[in-house]
C-alpha cells in the first residue's frame, strides 16, 4: 500500500493538471459506494446546532461519510468549508483552493464567491489540483445529493504546511463562519499500521478531541495518527473559538472489513462540532454514563418519600442521562433497616430507597472504591455486597474491575475513612490492578481522590494520573470532591484523559460549593473510547423547591 501511493505521489507531483474552462468534471463515474453509504446511513438525523464535522474521504465505508453528511445537513446551512489533505503535494503554497464549481456522480455542487477572495498567492493558492484529489471529491456526491445547492469553499492543506500557516488561515476562515457555514474535516486517520497500533494512535486522537487540545494536535505526527495535522488544527480553532465541542459518533479501521490479517490498515473517525451538551446519538458503538456521589441517607429518604419531590428529581436526572445504563459512585452502606441514632458523618442508607431509584434511572452498577463504603465495617460492606447482587446491581470495589459495554471500569480509591493513615492509600501494588492484557477493552479508572470542593488536581492526583497513563489507562474518572470539575486533561500526548471531578449526583449538600456533572462514554468496536463532560442539574436543590 505505502508503494503505492508513493507512485501516486509521484506521478501527481509530476502532473500539473491543467483547469477546465468551466467547472471541475464528475470524478468518480459510477454511484455504487454512494448509493450504499446513503443507504446504509438513512437513520441519521441532522444535530441541533451542528457547526462542523470529521468524516473520512476513503470510500471503504461509504456509511461514514453518509452518516457525517446527514448530521451536517441541518436547515438554514448555505455554504461549507471543507478542509483536507494534498495528498499529490501540487499545492506550491501552505493551502490551495478554487474559484471552480464541480460536477458530481450525483448532482453539481457550486463553489462560493468567498473562495476566490482567499487566494492571494502566498497563504492560499489558485490551483486545479481540485480535479483528482479524492479528499474532496469523495465527499461531494454525498454534499450534492443531501445539501444540494450549498456551495463549498474547497482548501487543500499542504503536508508540509506549520502552525503558523494553520493559525494565519484560522485567522483569514474566522470571519466566514456563522449560522449559515459548516465546517468539514475531511481527513483519514491512522495510517499505514496493523490494528493494535492503529488502536493506539487512534485512542490518543480521541482523547486529545476530548480534551480539546489544540497544542496537543498541532503534536500529531503525520500520517501515524491522521493524514492532515492541519485540518485537523484549523478545524478544531475555529469551532472551538465558537463554543462547539467535537462529539465522535465513529472510531473504525478498515480491519474490521476483512478476515485476513492487514499490516498496513487505515482508521476513520467521525464526529459533530456541537454546542456543549448536545445530543449526538453514535453511529457506530455504544454508550452509557458515568456520575459522581450517590447516597440517600440522612435527609433524603423523608424527602424523596414525598411524589412530587421525587417525580421532579427523577426527571430531571432522566433527561441529563437520557436514561442511558448509569454507573455511580455509592457514598455508603446500604441497610435493610435504618438503626436509631446513627452518628451524622457515618453515611447509612436503606437499601430498599437505593434499589426502587436504582430501577428508575437505570443505575446498572456502583463503584465501592470510596472512603464510606466501610462506615459500618466489613459487616456492613457485605450487607451493601449482598443487596446488590439481590437488585441485579453490579458492584466494584478497590483494585477491582468491572466490564461493561466492551469498556473495563476499575475502582480505585486514595481514600478510607477507617484506616490508618485516611489518605494516601494506593500504592503502585494497587495502580498495577488497572493493567488488563485485552487491549481491545480500554480501560476506565473510577477514582476517588482528591479534596472536598476543590476541583483541580493538587500534586498527589496529578502523580496518580501520570501513574495510571503509564500502566495503559485510557479514560481516568474522579469523585469526592462534591464539586465539578469543568474540564477534561489530556496526558502524554493523549494517551489517558482526565476528568478530575464528576461531584455529586445526588447527595445532600446545597450549592454552592457542591455541584455535579455527568461522563458521558461511547466505546467503540476496535477497542477504543471517547468520554465527554455532560451537565447536571443539581438535584438536591432539587429536593428544596417549594419546601
Amino acid at each position: 500500500m505505502r508503494a503505492l501511493l508513493l507512485v501516486l505521489l509521484l506521478i501527481g507531483g509530476m502532473a500539473r493538471a491543467e483547469c477546465p474552462a468551466g467547472d471541475f468534471p464528475p470524478f468518480y463515474a459510477q454511484t455504487k459506494h454512494f448509493d450504499a453509504g446513503l443507504a446504509r446511513s438513512a437513520d441519521v438525523k441532522p444535530v441541533d446546532g451542528i457547526s462542523g464535522a470529521i468524516l473520512p474521504h476513503h470510500l471503504e465505508m461509504p456509511e461514514l461519510l453518509g452518516a457525517a453528511i446527514r448530521m451536517t445537513a441541518r436547515p438554514g446551512v448555505k455554504r461549507a468549508i471543507v478542509l483536507f489533505p494534498d495528498h499529490f503535494f501540487r499545492s506550491d503554497a501552505p493551502f490551495a483552493t478554487t474559484a471552480r464549481g464541480f460536477e458530481t456522480v450525483l448532482g453539481p455542487v457550486p463553489t462560493d464567491p468567498a473562495a476566490e477572495g482567499l487566494i492571494d498567492g502566498a497563504l492560499v493558492q489558485d490551483s486545479c489540483l481540485f480535479d483528482k484529489e479524492h479528499g474532496l471529491r469523495a465527499v461531494l456526491p454525498f454534499m450534492a445529493r443531501l445539501m444540494p445547492g450549498v456551495s463549498v469553499i474547497p482548501v487543500a492543506v499542504s503536508i508540509n504546511s506549520r502552525r503558523e500557516h494553520w493559525d494565519a488561515l484560522a485567522e483569514r476562515l474566522a470571519p466566514l463562519l456563522g449560522p449559515e457555514t459548516v465546517v468539514l474535516q475531511a481527513t483519514d486517520y491512522s495510517h499505514y499500521l496493523p490494528l493494535h497500533e492503529a488502536r493506539q494512535r487512534d485512542q490518543q486522537v480521541l482523547n486529545l478531541l476530548a480534551a480539546m487540545d489544540l497544542d496537543g494536535v498541532a503534536g500529531l505526527v503525520q500520517p501515524d495518527h491522521v493524514d492532515s495535522t492541519g485540518a485537523m488544527y484549523i478545524t478544531m480553532k475555529l469551532l472551538g473559538a465558537r463554543g462547539a465541542r467535537p462529539v465522535v459518533v465513529a472510531n473504525a479501521n478498515m480491519q474490521e472489513l476483512y478476515k485476513p490479517f492487514i499490516a498496513e490498515t487505515t482508521s476513520y473517525v467521525v464526529a459533530a462540532y456541537a454546542p456543549e451538551g448536545a445530543e449526538v446519538p453514535p453511529f457506530v458503538g455504544q454508550r452509557f454514563m458515568i456520575g459522581g456521589d450517590l447516597f440517600l441517607g440522612r435527609v433524603l429518604p423523608g424527602l424523596l418519600s414525598d411524589e412530587l419531590i421525587s417525580d421532579r428529581v427523577a426527571k430531571a436526572a432522566l433527561a441529563a442521562t437520557h436514561g442511558l445504563p448509569l454507573v455511580l459512585n455509592l457514598e455508603g452502606v446500604l441497610l435493610p433497616q435504618m438503626p436509631a441514632g446513627l452518628d451524622h458523618m457515618v453515611l447509612g442508607m436503606p437499601a430498599d430507597l437505593l434499589r426502587d431509584w436504582a430501577r428508575l434511572l437505570n443505575v446498572v452498577a456502583v463503584s465501592l472504591a470510596n472512603n464510606h463504603a466501610r462506615d459500618i465495617g466489613e459487616s456492613g460492606l457485605a450487607e451493601t455486597r449482598a443487596a446488590l447482587a439481590r437488585f441485579g446491581i453490579a458492584a466494584f470495589g478497590q483494585g477491582e474491575a468491572l466490564p461493561l459495554m466492551g469498556a473495563t471500569l476499575v475502582g480505585l480509591t486514595d481514600l478510607e475513612g477507617r484506616a490508618v493513615p485516611p489518605v494516601d492509600r494506593l500504592t503502585p501494588e494497587l495502580l498495577d490492578r488497572v493493567i488488563h492484557t485485552d487491549a481491545t477493552s480500554p480501560v476506565i479508572a473510577f477514582l476517588h481522590w482528591g479534596r472536598e470542593f476543590v476541583t483541580q488536581p493538587a500534586a498527589r492526583e496529578t502523580d496518580l494520573a501520570e501513574g495510571l497513563r503509564q500502566r495503559g489507562v485510557a479514560v481516568v474518572i474522579g469523585a469526592h470532591p462534591h464539586a465539578a470539575s469543568t474540564d477534561l486533561r489530556a496526558l502524554g500526548g493523549g494517551d489517558t484523559v482526565v476528568l478530575h471531578s464528576l461531584g455529586n449526583f445526588l447527595f445532600d449538600q446545597l450549592p454552592p460549593h457542591s455541584s455535579g456533572a455527568l461522563a458521558e462514554v461511547r466505546v467503540f468496536p476496535q477497542g477504543t473510547v471517547f468520554v465527554r463532560q455532560l451537565p447536571l442539574p443539581h438535584l438536591f436543590e432539587l429536593t428544596q423547591a417549594g419546601n
